[in-house]
């Protein structure tokens, strides 16, 4: 039981910090690809990355470890609602006087 719930943690942690890099470097090549056009000129966020586009590639990247956090932490989440079931049962003993 424990070792799921650690497990689930140490793979919710290392999704979020997946989620902060990739979000990082989304708001980088947003940045980046903002400067490229006269400051009166400049396109809305959301339109910015073509389908195949190295931004588009990198929002992608950042959905998708947006995505397996999610996931990961409602696994915890559900892990933790989850009763134990490694709970003993009942342990007879017979003694016997020789």
């Amino acid at each position: 039981m424990y070792n799921d719930l650690d497990r689930r943690r140490r793979v919710l942690i290392m999704t979020y910090q997946r989620y902060t890099e990739a979000d990082l470097a989304w708001r980088r090549a947003c940045a980046t690809a903002r400067g490229w056009f006269p400051e009166g000129d400049r396109p809305p966020r959301r339109m910015i990355g073509g389908p195949e586009s190295p931004v588009r590639k990198i929002y992608d990247r950042r959905q998708r470890a947006l995505e397996q956090f999610m996931a990961a932490e409602r696994k915890l989440s559900q892990a933790r609602a989850r009763p134990d079931r490694k709970t003993p049962g009942m342990l007879l003993l017979e003694f016997s006087s020789a």
